[in-house]
């Protein structure tokens, strides 16, 4: 993953976007305060539906970009 998303903000990203609580996804992380995805805490924690999406949007495009680039190398 890029300095922007690392794998703990890319799991929470994708444990939302499956339809995990967001509570459950940063449980099976551990340690919350230590995980390095605030920005993206804070942001699905918003009580507007279009911040949440927005989140998800940017995490999972970096993912899916990067996912393609390791294909195609």
């Amino acid at each position: 993953m890029t300095a922007d998303v690392d794998w703990r903000t890319a799991f929470l990203a994708t444990s939302v976007l499956a339809g995990e609580s967001l509570e459950s996804a940063l449980e099976a992380l551990g340690d919350a305060s230590a995980i390095g995805a605030s920005q993206l805490v804070g942001e699905l924690r918003s009580s507007s539906r279009e911040a949440r999406a927005r989140a998800i949007a940017r995490v999972m495009t970096v993912v899916a970009s990067e996912v393609d680039a390791a294909r195609l190398a």
